[in-house]
């Protein structure tokens, strides 16, 4: 084909092409006006716009995926309901989107971005703290405890490998019975002591429980045959995967060595005898036909190996992960008992009388100006469900632990009849659904803990708060 014509073709193909990345840009950027538009009251939708084109050029060159997009509009959402500037708020997006993609579960993302209000939190530290999370979620270790392990694994900075062994031991200490406040509370002190650079995370941890285990020895409770069950299945996955990587690299090298062997041959063929004898090439020519049969042989057998051990890898996975639902049935099981009990009790003692507004005010009073914490539950630090808790607590009432829980207590009011004491419950979250819990007060004011301004008063009736209410419950 003449260099004219074929110019001729790159040259069209060239401007048939560029529309279409240009087209796929100006479509995503349409997106991110489109989600800013319809999430910022608080926040300026031209300044964040500008920060997000300049903060995530090459993924709008290459065109948005769902899920940053997803994560966009989630954490914008969040932090436009908290406050945060323009500039943190690109940087949180990146944070999360980072881990995200490094394999954190974004539901538990969605629980924990917030610290990076305050603090300057790694993508790692994010990725560990959020798979700590779904490891405490699938256990019987109490949220309060658990909240708190993971907050100070990001605010003392552990080191990132070491959460994942740190998180399995308080696991295990309470599985096996051990009081769950001591447990995490024997490791973080053996943090605080610089042990886990002596000891090392496994043994820091067993350290803590046998220290526990001694004070408590009435509490310990042996394996049951179903966990040691589990744990043998778990053994012996972890052997089945060295001896899968060890199979792996055997015929990786077999194959390396049959190509070499290969590339030889080609040579010697292509270069003619090189004064050898004809016999001679013959017989070179057959004895390295036969190392290539050999070397195929070798890869065909680690082949076998590889299907045979995946084989048993999928049974032991099976196994694995029928327990661990089952176990999660039983759990979600006893806490819908747990809440159905909270809310028999909630609506008793709300049918026998009304609220006490006096003691109310003077609950939601006390905890004015203390700051919000991740999963903290004092006055050195509050979050949303707990501060709705403690006040209920005075009126002689135990809620649920989160928001979500406290959701299923009292019965559904409309926003527009709200009376002291409702429970009101927002959406500001990446994967959707309540998240954030306030108490009303009165004249449209409502009580709760704020991210980023701590325990404050707000007004319903302010747009950033209307359009995120999902609903409210009353309970006397």
């Amino acid at each position: 084909m003449p260099i004219r014509a074929i110019s001729l073709i790159l040259f069209f193909l060239l401007i048939t092409l560029l529309p279409i990345r240009s087209l796929s840009s100006t479509a995503d950027t349409a997106r991110i006006k489109d989600i800013l538009d319809r999430e910022c009251t608080n926040l300026k939708a031209d300044t964040l716009f500008d920060l997000i084109k300049a903060g995530f050029p090459s993924e709008i060159e290459k065109g948005l995926s769902p899920d940053l997009l997803k994560i966009m509009e989630g954490v914008v959402k969040r932090t436009d309901f908290d406050g945060i500037k323009e500039e943190k708020t690109v940087e949180i997006i990146r944070l999360v989107y980072d881990a995200f993609n490094k394999g954190a579960p974004l539901e538990y993302l969605d629980q924990i971005f917030d610290v990076v209000y305050a603090k300057s939190v790694s993508v790692d530290q994010l990725f560990a703290a959020a798979n700590a999370l779904k490891e405490f979620d699938d256990s019987d270790v109490p949220q309060e405890f658990y909240e708190e392990f993971v907050y100070r694994s990001i605010e003392d900075k552990w080191e990132t490998a070491a959460v994942p062994v740190l998180t399995r031991g308080l696991i295990y200490g309470v599985d096996r019975g051990l009081t769950p406040q001591r447990v995490p509370l024997s490791i973080m002190i053996d943090l605080e002591n610089g042990e886990l650079k002596k000891k090392g995370a496994d043994q820091l941890v067993l350290d803590a429980i046998k220290l526990v285990r001694n004070i408590e020895p009435e509490k310990w409770r042996p394996l049951s045959e179903a966990e040691k069950a589990l744990a043998a299945r778990r053994v012996k996955k972890t052997e089945l995967e060295r001896m899968k990587k060890i199979v792996e690299t055997k015929k990786a090298g077999k194959e390396t060595e049959k190509r070499k062997a290969e590339e030889e041959l080609k040579k010697i063929r292509e270069t003619g005898d090189e004064g050898r004898r004809q016999p001679d090439m013959e017989r070179l020519i057959k004895g390295m036909n036969a190392k290539l049969k050999a070397y195929q042989g070798e890869i065909l057998k680690y082949q076998k190996e590889q299907i045979d051990i995946d084989a048993a890898l999928n049974i032991q996975d099976e196994e694995i992960e029928r327990e661990k639902k089952q176990k999660a049935r039983e759990r979600e099981e006893k806490r819908r008992k747990e809440i159905g009990a909270m809310a028999r009790r909630a609506a008793e003692q709300g049918r026998s009388g009304n609220i006490d507004t006096d003691r109310l005010n003077s609950a939601i009073e006390r905890y004015i100006g203390i700051p919000y914490r991740f999963g903290g539950d004092s006055e050195n630090g509050i979050d949303c469900s707990a501060f709705t808790r403690r006040v209920y607590r005075d009126q002689g009432l135990e809620l649920p632990r989160t928001s979500r829980e406290q959701a299923a207590i009292g019965n559904s009011v409309n926003d527009n009849s709200l009376q002291p004491g409702d429970l009101i419950f927002f959406d500001m979250s990446i994967t959707g659904g309540i998240s954030h819990v306030g108490i009303y007060m009165n004249s449209n004011t409502f009580a709760h803990a704020s991210k980023s301004k701590g325990v404050t008063k707000s007004s319903v009736k302010e747009r950033y708060y209307s359009k995120r209410l999902v609903r409210a419950n009353r309970i006397f």
